[in-house]
């Protein structure tokens, strides 16, 4: 009796020693199928986020910002005449009493000869607030105009996830300063 109960315990011994062996082999050796879907580690960039420090250190990206928040979150209607995404828009940055203004024109490529009309305009105070104006064609009233501040802007666009759609309107955004 002692002899098969030694007998067994060898056994039950050499196999627990090949399942851990095996086990062990198992977790060093990546199967293909885990190596096939296995993606290198980097950072993903939250492109549907936009900052407020994002914004004050790329002018172009600013702008845009604040053009798409015209377009989409504002009851101003004379913006709506610059809607189109693919012919893009034109930015021109005039001193006026020590605050820069900013008119908007439709079109990137807008001429001289094409602007007859008084453009959207929006200024940016250094409060970050944003004050847009917008002429209203055939009315003697004053301008329509609609304020918010910069951290609004930034805010509404990344909880809609549209920061995307403002950094695909960069390339389509031509910047003209001009100085007194």
């Amino acid at each position: 009796m002692k002899k098969s109960l030694l007998f067994g315990s060898l056994i039950l011994l050499v196999l627990l020693l090949l399942g851990g062996g095996w086990a062990l082999n198992q977790q060093h050796q990546p199967t293909q199928a885990t190596t096939a879907t296995t993606k290198p580690n980097k950072p993903k960039r939250p492109n549907n986020l936009l900052t407020v420090t994002e914004l004050k250190q790329h002018e172009k990206l600013r702008y845009a910002a604040i053009i798409y928040y015209a377009l989409k979150y504002t009851k101003l209607q004379r913006w709506q005449e610059a809607s189109d995404f693919k012919a893009g828009w034109q930015v021109e940055v005039y001193p006026h009493h020590g605050h820069p203004q900013y008119l908007v024109w439709p079109d990137q490529n807008t001429t001289d000869q094409d602007k007859n009309l008084e453009p959207n305009r929006f200024k940016l105070t250094a409060k970050q607030t944003v004050t847009y104006n917008s002429f209203i064609v055939h009315s003697f009233s004053k301008d329509m105009t609609q304020a918010t501040r910069l951290t609004k802007i930034a805010a509404t666009i990344s909880q809609h996830h549209k920061g995307r759609a403002v950094r695909q309107m960069v390339p389509n955004l031509t910047v003209k300063n001009h100085h007194n």
